[in-house]
């Protein structure tokens, strides 16, 4: 088996595992005695530790000129934290093993990504490879949401969550067999400035993300933490149970593996900017209609497919928009930056959730969530991005 269909293996084990936990995790902490304004801090602290960790993790690969080794570190962080939160008698110890969970979370996301990137450094239809490997992920979160709802009904969320650190592992085992791509340094030749000659053009290592992307990023990655950490909660207040609120989650992951595909395709041939617009309004609608339809079933699911073709849309082409805004010497610290400021977002969006719901409600809070996705489409908007980025040539080896 090739590098990348590795890479997605492990993917698609990975969001197994996010699919049982996330929809159960605030319910997990609430029973553990937490209220939810307790549950929101406890977030923010995860992705404060993301928020540091993403651009630190990047950053060594870059220097170090590997990426597995971490991956792997990564993912058997995420296997020992969820093994501690399994057994923890309190929030407060929930609190820590979260915290270190966070660590193995940055360092799945950021030197996966950066790794993709490298794999497909070369071909011409980032897109729709994007697409496909962040689409399965998505099949395997609808598999686990289906998965773990019914589990924890039928038994309890601690053993759902040991569950959990069981993928973690069997994905670090898997990511033993990549083969990375690994780059030889070329030698930088100095020569003396005359004021004859122009500057030389950046390369795509050197290029920043554009400014309005990453406001774009920051807005949208806000909006959907925020809606997504209260939302089992008010799926509760409003009489579904469990499995229910589970099934509904997944449903939206379901419909995120076909949107991701055509998003891709799509954004190889229209653009990314366009696809990311599309990102941030359908979300902005979709929390309107948590706040406006959530209490009828058959309009909800509606919603949730909204949601799905939102979440495809942005998810996918973000994540092509900044590994090919990159070379491979950078890449790892690009991707990290991506993520560090996704993490800002969902800082943002974790400190919103549990304390609008409880200063104002939860209508409050849906309420803010559509208007932070639609600044997110607004920046998109104007956000441009004519031409594809020309990779400088490097030498590599497939170790």
């Amino acid at each position: 088996m090739n590098s990348i269909r590795l890479l997605t293996l492990i993917s698609a084990i990975c969001y197994v595992a996010i699919g049982i936990s996330s929809p159960l995790i605030t319910l997990y902490l609430q029973s553990l005695g937490a209220n939810y304004a307790q549950i929101s801090l406890i977030l923010a602290s995860v992705t404060i530790t993301m928020f540091f960790a993403n651009y630190g993790w990047g950053w060594l690969s870059d220097r170090i000129g590997r990426r597995k080794p971490l991956l792997i570190a990564g993912l058997l962080i995420l296997s020992a934290a969820y093994l501690l939160l399994s057994s923890v008698p309190n929030g407060n110890y929930a609190w820590a093993a979260r915290i270190f969970e966070g660590a193995g979370t940055a360092a799945y996301s950021t030197l996966s990504l950066a790794i993709m990137g490298d794999l497909l450094e070369q071909e011409k239809q980032k897109g729709r490879r994007m697409g496909l490997f962040r689409g399965i992920g998505s099949f395997g979160f609808f598999v686990g949401a289906v998965i773990g709802g019914r589990l924890a009904d039928a038994t309890s969320i601690a053993l759902t969550l040991m569950v959990c650190a069981g993928l973690y592992l069997t994905a670090a085992l898997v990511a033993l067999a990549i083969r990375e791509v690994r780059y030889v340094p070329q030698p930088v030749v100095v020569t003396p400035a005359s004021p004859e000659l122009k500057p030389p053009r950046m390369t795509v290592s050197h290029r920043a993300l554009p400014l309005l992307f990453l406001a774009g990023v920051l807005l949208w990655t806000g909006a959907h933490s925020a809606s997504a950490s209260m939302w089992p909660n008010y799926m509760q207040t409003l009489g579904y149970s469990k499995t229910d609120s589970s099934t509904l989650w997944g449903l939206a992951a379901l419909i995120e593996f076909p949107a991701m595909m055509i998003a891709g395709s799509l954004s190889d041939v229209i653009g990314r900017a366009p696809l990311l617009f599309a990102g941030g309004a359908l979300i902005s609608l979709t929390n309107l209609g948590y706040l406006l339809l959530a209490g009828s079933l058959p309009f909800l699911l509606g919603v949730q497919a909204l949601r799905g073709f939102g979440y495809g849309s942005y998810t996918t082409t973000a994540m092509t928009f900044a590994t090919e805004h990159s070379g491979q010497r950078s890449r790892g610290s690009k991707s990290g930056l991506y993520n560090t400021v996704a993490s800002a977002g969902s800082l943002l969006g974790s400190f919103l959730g549990g304390t609008l719901v409880q200063a104002y409600g939860f209508h409050f809070l849906y309420g803010v969530c559509a208007s932070l996705a639609f600044g997110a489409a607004i920046c998109f908007l104007l956000l441009r991005y004519g031409s594809r980025p020309q990779v400088a040539p490097l030498s590599a080896v497939d170790n």
